[in-house]
């Protein structure tokens, strides 16, 4: 008989709602089922010089013509009644979605479907280790269709189509390469209790099949999926019911998935290992440019990234590493304006896996890192999370080894980019504008920091940066319309011993930001900078020659008065404000005072040249911090 059947759990645990494999890929169900979707038919590509091909559609039709929907109103039911509401909430909201979805007279059906895949062998032999058992019935480990275990694999990836099912359900059909053809349905709930089975114990368990009930085991056809897709070439097709994302009508879902799929899988489609087709929209090489160029909002990494795909090889600069004979790393570089600081780490699949962090951050860049050659692979793969999107090398066998060499990739990584940060040192710099006015000053400037910004307000000293607490602070009364109160005197001290201080209220706290903190000049007098503010600018700094630097930026506001502040970066990550020295030329009304360039009656987005000159040696790598007020 073809049903639903529900094994005894024979007096064992008694299994709640919350799978705790189906809980590592809930908080991005979409994320999780275009990553582990791809990856799984990508191990099962039949022809190596073909893509695969993955088509996603999703129909809307009656429950009643879908395979097992009538029964799963019963079965859920059951489950309402067998657990409490009191401390189960989650488990009871669940539940009234799904048979709320399933009352409706329509439900969203997701089919996702490979080509050029060997499909699934071995449906039925249930007691023997097959990729259709792994898939199927499978827990904890994973068994790819070549015969082999994939190092590393923990069999919950393929926990994600079911998270994106409001009934935690799955139907899988295969047609493989011996021409066995295989149905079986899989629903993922929680124990429940049903007299009817007969059994002496009739708690049933949390997984059920869809299928033959004597014995648990596939069909090899059900007619109902037949009418949605009449499959007749090798490869596997999944039928995910009630659809997560297909809410009235809305396509913004498509939109995702594609986004999704750039991100991580742009290297298996540039190599044409991957040919995906969501509702129509197809993902290929010969369309790469133009979908990525569309679905930038979705895809923002995958933008990037392509940039070094498209562009000429002589602007690319790539180095190569022979990894202790195991294979080879292959790190691709581009360094132009405006890009996202990030390398994409990319294993022989062509999928996205581990983001190395604490890259360098004084200049704009962005790069691809390959893993080539199977040793190489085999190695990192084993040390990847069970989502596979992070290298943690306790993970691994070897767990000593795969922290030494997990530290030495990340490190050719970093330095490959410093080189370029010091050759470019006197030369143009691409500065790191996202970054410039928001960055956490206590962490190294260039290193990526790991929490919220703040914004900068002590100049960091190239030995030592001081708090100077006066033993009687100097004080100055003061009343106005934003309060009143005393101020007093903290700052820095730098090598020659002057002082940098900046005056804080002591009183009444204002209503308002009166902007930027003022400071003590050396001649003792106080000057406040009422209402000013950071400036965000498009900037870049040139060497033009002879101790000459050259200035471009643009502020987004008007400025009346304005400050600008150049720093020098260097490879230990510290950021060290330069003495302007001298202006030579310039196209906007600009003085040096106090080692800044100050710039008077700028509008708003008007570019600003200015040639300068600094104290000191010449070859630093620059960045700007302009602020200003606009009375």
């Amino acid at each position: 008989m073809i049903g639903w059947s529900f094994p005894s759990r024979n007096n064992g645990d008694i299994e709640g709602f919350s799978n705790p494999a189906l809980e590592w890929f809930k908080g991005n169900p979409l994320r999780a089922l275009a990553r582990e979707i791809c990856q799984n038919s990508l191990d099962a590509q039949y022809d190596e010089d073909e893509p695969v091909k993955i088509e996603f559609k999703k129909q809307f039709m009656s429950p009643n013509s879908f395979p097992g929907m009538i029964g799963m109103t019963s079965i859920l039911k059951k489950c309402q009644a067998y657990w409490p509401e009191e401390g189960n909430e989650k488990t009871h909201n669940f539940l009234n979605k799904a048979l709320h979805d399933l009352s409706q007279g329509k439900i969203c059906i997701l089919r996702i479907s490979d080509f050029n895949t060997k499909g699934l062998e071995g449906p039925y032999d249930p007691q023997g280790i097959t990729p259709w058992v792994s898939l199927v019935k499978g827990t904890a480990f994973s068994l790819k269709s070549s015969g082999k275990t994939a190092a590393g694999s923990y069999g919950i990836g393929k926990a994600a189509p079911f998270i994106n099912s409001k009934y935690q359900t799955v139907f899988y059909r295969t047609k493989n390469i011996e021409g066995e053809t295989a149905v079986q349905g899989v629903v993922h709930l929680m124990s429940f209790r049903d007299e009817s089975y007969g059994d002496s114990d009739p708690i049933r368990r949390s997984v059920g099949y869809y299928g033959e009930t004597a014995g648990n085991i596939a069909v090899p056809s059900l007619p109902e999926l037949d009418c949605i897709y009449d499959r007749r070439e090798v490869g596997t097709d999944l039928f995910v019911p009630g659809f997560n994302f297909a809410l009235d009508g809305k396509n913004d879902w498509i939109n995702q998935m594609i986004g999704e799929i750039l991100d991580n899988f742009l290297m298996a489609i540039e190599y044409r290992n991957l040919h995906v087709v969501i509702e129509g929209q197809e993902i290929k090489k010969s369309t790469l440019r133009y979908i990525v160029a569309r679905n930038q909002k979705y895809a923002k990494d995958a933008f990037f990234f392509n940039k070094v795909l498209m562009t000429e090889s002589d602007k690319i600069i790539e180095e190569t590493y022979n990894f202790h004979g195991m294979g080879q790393l292959r790190l691709r570089l581009l360094y132009a304006n405006d890009l996202n600081k990030k390398i994409l780490v990319v294993r022989k699949s062509g999928m996205k896996i581990s983001e190395i962090r604490g890259l360098p951050k004084g200049i704009s860049y962005t790069g691809i890192l390959e893993l080539q050659g199977d040793r190489l692979n085999a190695f990192f793969r084993e040390m990847e999370n069970p989502t596979h999107d992070k290298w943690e090398p306790n993970r691994h066998s070897k767990p000593d080894l795969a922290k030494q060499y997990k530290n030495e990739v990340e490190d050719w990584v970093k330095s490959a980019i410093r080189e370029k940060v010091e050759e470019m040192s006197g030369a143009e710099v691409m500065i790191d504008i996202g970054n410039m006015f928001n960055a956490d000053w206590k962490n190294d400037y260039i290193t990526e920091p790991e929490g919220d910004a703040s914004k900068r307000e002590n100049i960091v000293d190239t030995t030592k940066s001081v708090e100077v607490v006066v033993n009687k602070p100097k004080t100055t009364s003061v009343k106005s319309a934003r309060g009143s109160g005393n101020r007093k005197v903290s700052g820095t001290i730098d090598d020659q011993g002057t002082l940098t201080g900046h005056r804080h209220r002591e009183g009444e706290k204002p209503k308002n930001p009166t902007g930027r903190k003022g400071r003590e000049e050396i001649a003792g007098q106080d000057k406040v900078f009422s209402g000013m503010t950071y400036v965000n600018v498009k900037a870049r700094v040139i060497s033009v020659g002879n101790g000459t630097n050259r200035l471009i930026c643009t502020p987004e506001k008007e400025l009346a008065y304005g400050e600008v502040q150049v720093f020098a970066t260097g490879e230990n990550g510290k950021s060290l404000p330069l003495r302007i020295s001298n202006i030579v030329s310039g196209t906007n009304s600009a003085e040096v005072k106090d080692g800044k360039i100050i710039l008077y009656g700028v509008n708003p987005n008007e570019k600003i040249v200015i040639d300068f000159q600094v104290s000191g040696r010449q070859n630093y790598a620059m960045e700007v911090e302009v602020s200003g007020n606009q009375e």
